[in-house]
């Protein structure tokens, strides 16, 4: 009898100590977290562009920076749920195409871009299927942008003010890891003198992004 005793309650002792510990894994897992996540994230990311209008030549003609791979990291601090802080830089290296009216034309060279920014993420976090948290957000945000160009003409660079404005969805598949999808115009222009952007008689570009990363918790 005795023995029957200390079996059940070894039995009942184990589901009692394993029971907070499950309740602490599904926390951690991020399907059961019962807020959005607020820690501050790094996010790696890597995705494609294209690069905008670089000159405009006679008869039609012109010159643009085409499609690019793209690298960059970007960190952002969380204020609240619905808006967070984010610091941005990536990397875009292409070949620069020269157009004729009738379309398409030779490569004249490199072009490449580097871009650095800082955001207002504002955001409107909801749980989806399975309790993992599903975050649709905007981005806006204004940095530099640093063009070189490489071509047998000879090398040029400059670094120039830009906007940005990004559209894009964070997904939680734990509480420290989640997936990022993200599109992003950076509108800016391609000066050799430095000037503030959208003056009378201005060239301003598009440059096009979009991206996928890896959303990394800082939280302990």
């Amino acid at each position: 009898m005795l023995t029957r005793l200390a079996v059940a309650a070894s039995l009942l002792a184990s589901v009692v100590v394993a029971h907070p510990a499950a309740a602490q894994y599904r926390v951690r897992s991020g399907w059961s977290q019962p807020s959005p996540p607020t820690d501050p994230s790094i996010t790696p990311y890597f995705g494609y562009m294209n690069l905008g209008h670089y000159v405009d030549g006679p008869l039609g003609t012109s010159a643009t920076g085409g499609e690019a791979a793209l690298v960059g990291a970007q960190v952002m601090l969380p204020l609240t749920p619905f808006f967070a802080l984010v610091g941005n830089a990536a990397h875009a290296n292409s070949n620069m195409v020269f157009f004729e009216p009738t379309g398409g034309g030779p490569t004249l060279g490199n072009s490449g871009v580097w871009m650095f920014d800082g955001d207002l993420q504002l955001s409107s976090p909801f749980r989806g299927s399975g309790g993992h948290w599903i975050d649709p957000f905007i981005q806006l945000g204004a940095g530099a942008m640093r063009y070189s160009t490489q071509n047998t003409l000879g090398d040029e660079s400059a670094t120039n003010f830009a906007f940005n404005v990004g559209l894009g969805l964070d997904y939680s598949i734990t509480r420290n890891v989640g997936l990022q999808i993200l599109g992003k115009d950076y509108i800016g222009h391609w000066n050799i003198t430095p000037q503030f952007p959208f003056q009378s008689g201005d060239r301003y570009t598009n440059n096009y992004a979009i991206s996928a990363g890896l959303s990394l918790g800082l939280a302990r």
